[in-house]
């Protein structure tokens, strides 16, 4: 089996790390654990996604800034989707089904 990859994105999942600061995983589940001891399912799942949108995008924004170039074109682009999957979100747990 080659061990080169020829995928940016297989060779950017290979062998890396992803170190999260303590105080962000604490207020994480802190958070978390009070949306579940209230009941506050849809609240948590926005909570988890708020989380895991920011840690992928101060974590990975070097490789991004490496990936575009020194264009922030891309950089805008992932966070207005990111807000607009966001906004997305909350309409969809507003609607009454």
């Amino acid at each position: 089996m080659p061990t080169d990859f020829q995928d940016p994105i297989s060779a950017f999942l290979v062998d890396k790390s992803f170190a999260v600061p303590l105080s962000q995983v604490l207020l994480f589940t802190l958070l978390m654990t009070l949306c579940m001891l209230f009941g506050r399912h849809k609240l948590g799942l926005m909570v988890s996604y708020a989380f895991v949108f920011y840690w992928g995008f101060v974590f990975n924004r070097s490789y991004f800034i490496d990936l575009l170039g020194n264009t922030s074109a891309g950089l805008y682009t992932y966070a207005v989707f990111g807000f607009l999957m966001a906004v997305l979100a909350v309409i969809g747990m507003l609607k009454k089904s």
